[in-house]
């Protein structure tokens, strides 16, 4: 082959090899530009997902912060309902007429005596009713049901305004008006409860 062939082979290889590798590098950079798209596009997703998620956690939040100032509002109504309910019921006990006082204190003494041989320590305001005839009818009917019926009155009086204390060899029993309200209260504000707002909804 002439020197003139060679170098003519030479150079049309020389093109064709240019022309390859053009080829290759754009289609690697074509490939590349596909991958870059797919990928942005994902990563578009999932951003659009992640800022759907927040948001709709968001909006659950917010939700449920509603709801639950509401129902603590509606406890805080039914809490101010209840207490007005058992003032009354407090009031109404202070007015009581004397003689269903009177009443309510024996049957009282009655169901919390022990051994019938306590000691009271009265109100200034019990201490005449129990002088004044109570203390026998109670150490009576204590004798008729076979308890001793020896109770007796402390020297001191109670520091509260009706009511007395029924203090054992061991125990001491408050029996004031209030904390027996406050019992009656305990015992009855689920069943008051009920009464007035119905029962509670679950959820």
């Amino acid at each position: 082959m002439s020197l003139e062939k060679l170098l003519e082979k030479i150079e049309n290889d020389a093109r064709e090899e240019r022309r390859r590798i053009l080829a290759e590098a754009e289609e690697e950079a074509a490939r590349i530009r596909k991958e870059a798209q797919e990928q942005a596009g994902q990563e578009a997703e999932a951003i659009a997902r992640s800022f759907h998620i927040r948001a709709e956690n968001e909006r659950l939040r917010i939700i449920s912060r509603a709801r639950l100032e509401g129902r603590i509002d509606l406890l805080a109504a039914k809490d101010q309902v209840l207490e007005e309910v058992f003032r009354e019921v407090s009031a109404s006990f202070g007015r009581l007429p004397a003689e269903e006082y009177r009443s309510w204190l024996k049957a009282v003494l009655l169901v919390n005596v022990g051994s019938g041989q306590e000691e009271l320590v009265p109100s200034p305001h019990d201490r005449e009713l129990l002088d004044g005839g109570l203390l026998t009818e109670l150490n009576e009917e204590l004798r008729s049901r076979g308890l001793a019926g020896e109770l007796r009155l402390a020297e001191e009086d109670a520091p509260f305004e009706r009511g007395v204390i029924l203090r054992g060899e061991k125990t001491e029993t408050n029996l004031s008006a209030e904390a027996v309200l406050q019992k009656v209260r305990e015992e009855c504000e689920e069943e008051v409860s009920r009464i007035l707002f119905g029962p509670e909804e679950r959820g």
